[in-house]
C-alpha cells in the first residue's frame, strides 16, 4: 500500500498485534462450536485449522511430543554436545522401554496373584494314587473283619459245644 494512508512499520506491527488479539479463528470444531483460538496474522484460521499449516501439524504430531524438547536449529549444539544428547536420548528411550516392560510385568504379576495357580500334574497323580491306596486298604480291613467274625463265630460255637458236651458227661 502506498500513499498518505500507507501503514508504517510501527503501525503495521500494532495492526498485527491488534488483529491477532481480537480476531478469532473462523473454523468450527468437531462438536460444531466455533473455534475460540486467535487467528494467525493475516489469516482467517488459527494454527490448528489453517490449511497452509497442515504439513506442520502432521510433522509435529508424528514427533509424539518430542518436538518441544529438541533444538529448533540443527547447529544448536557443538558436535560433542550433540553426541552426548544422542546418547542421552538412547538412554532415555531404553529406560522408557524398560519402564514399559516393568509395567507389563507388574500387571501380569497382579493378574497371576488373583488367578489360582494351574494344577500340578504330579500333585494330581499323587492324589489319584493315594485315593486308590486308601480304597485298597479299606477293602482289606473289611475282608479282615469278615474273616475274624467267621473265625470268632466258629470259635464261639466250638467252645459252647465243648462246654455242653462236658456238662452232658457229668
Amino acid at each position: 500500500m502506498t500513499g498518505p494512508h500507507a501503514p508504517t512499520k510501527a503501525t503495521r506491527e500494532e495492526w498485527v498485534l491488534t488483529e491477532t488479539a481480537t480476531t478469532t479463528c473462523e473454523a468450527t470444531t468437531r462438536s460444531g462450536v466455533g473455534c475460540k483460538n486467535a487467528s494467525l496474522p493475516g489469516d482467517r484460521w488459527c494454527h490448528g485449522h489453517s490449511p497452509d499449516r497442515a504439513q506442520d501439524r502432521v510433522r509435529i504430531a508424528s514427533a509424539g511430543g518430542r518436538a518441544r524438547s529438541r533444538p529448533t536449529t540443527d547447529n544448536a549444539f557443538s558436535v560433542g554436545e550433540e553426541e552426548q544428547r544422542a546418547r542421552d536420548r538412547a538412554v532415555a528411550q531404553a529406560n522408557f522401554r524398560a519402564g514399559g516392560l516393568d509395567t507389563v510385568i507388574s500387571t501380569r504379576a497382579r493378574q497371576l496373584k488373583d488367578e489360582p495357580p494351574p494344577p500340578d500334574p504330579q500333585v494330581a497323580r499323587d492324589a489319584l494314587r493315594s485315593a486308590r491306596t486308601r480304597r485298597a486298604w479299606a477293602e482289606w480291613h473289611r475282608d479282615q473283619a469278615l474273616r475274624h467274625r467267621r473265625a470268632l463265630t466258629d470259635l464261639v460255637a466250638h467252645h459252647e459245644s465243648s462246654a455242653a458236651r462236658l456238662e452232658g458227661e457229668m
